[in-house]
């Protein structure tokens, strides 16, 4: 005789690991711009701009020049994220075993890291719409502008593709990088404040093709302070990786003062409801937030987009 199992399944043991969460690039732009709070709807950013003329000193009086106050308007979309889990579900699963004893649970088991996952996705979603957010598409980048499609619509950016490239490689990055560099405005090239913004992928090439260039003298993110953040070699640029600007080919350099995002309350993005809904049995999950972006002076940003 023999042992006959061919009426069980092959055993796998699924309360052997807790919950983990997928890894995820987060949002981190909002660390090097300039963000203006309390906006409800739309708000200004309020500019003075004047013409100095001088003249030879002498006996009267003779006024010349002018004083201009504009205004660029910053608008807002209202977001919000909402997801409900019936828990009755989580029953007839491996879950179970996380469960209170009893048919009346209340809260997600596994609440933590649930909190977690929400929240970095979130940064994540945010960060992507910042830069890639367009009305006219579909899912969440449909929920507001972002800030290629702003600068897009400017008239006085300036090109910063000055070789007329078509793709960036780790041939010519360098050279697209120091191009955009030298094309940056006489009038804010002392700021201690510029930034090149580009994506992670774009990083990764720049960063090998200094590495490459001259492997003996780099000098790139390792001693400077900063996770895929370094200085493009003898300027006062700061080059900044973000995730918003992943597979773009696109990168941005201006000062991080001239760049905003506007926010109702500054923590509304972080904050959250995780909370049971008596009326409907289930545990519901709330988040709400408004966001817009908007450049002070088009003319002091440098972009690179392929020719």
């Amino acid at each position: 005789m023999s042992l006959n199992v061919s009426g069980l399944s092959v055993y796998t043991d699924e309360n052997k690991m807790e919950l983990i969460k997928k890894s995820l690039l987060e949002g981190r732009t909002m660390e090097f711009i300039t963000v203006q709070p309390d906006i409800k709807s739309s708000a200004t950013i309020n500019i003075i701009d004047s013409t100095l003329v001088g003249q030879a000193g002498s006996c009267g009086f003779n006024p010349d020049g002018t004083t201009a106050l504009t205004q660029r308007a910053i608008s807002v979309a209202p977001i919000k994220v909402n997801e409900s889990i019936c828990l009755d579900t989580l029953e007839a699963y491996y879950t179970q075993k996380m469960m209170n004893p009893g048919s009346y649970n209340e809260s997600i088991p596994f609440e933590q890291i649930y909190a977690e996952e929400k929240a970095g996705k979130i940064s994540a979603m945010i960060e992507d719409i910042i830069w890639k957010g367009d009305t006219t598409l579909t899912g969440n980048l449909s929920l507001a502008d972002g800030l290629l499609k702003v600068i897009d619509a400017e008239g006085t950016v300036i090109d910063g593709n000055v070789g007329s490239e078509t793709a960036i490689t780790a041939a010519n990055v360098i050279d697209i990088v120091d191009g955009m560099v030298g094309v940056v405005p006489t009038d804010i090239i002392n700021k201690d404040d510029l930034v090149l913004f580009l994506g992670y992928d774009t990083y990764r090439t720049y960063a090998k093709a200094l590495r490459d260039a001259n492997l003996f003298a780099y000098t790139g993110a390792e001693n400077q302070g900063g996770d895929f953040i370094q200085m493009v070699p003898g300027t006062n640029v700061k080059v900044v990786a973000v995730r918003g600007l992943n597979g773009t080919n696109r990168m941005l350099l201006s000062t991080s003062s001239n760049i905003y995002v506007g926010v109702d309350l500054l923590s509304d993005s972080e904050d959250f409801k995780i909370f049971y809904s008596n009326d409907n049995d289930e545990v519901r999950f709330i988040s709400k937030f408004k966001l817009g972006v908007q450049v002070a002076f088009p003319e002091f940003c440098v972009e690179y987009t392929n020719a």
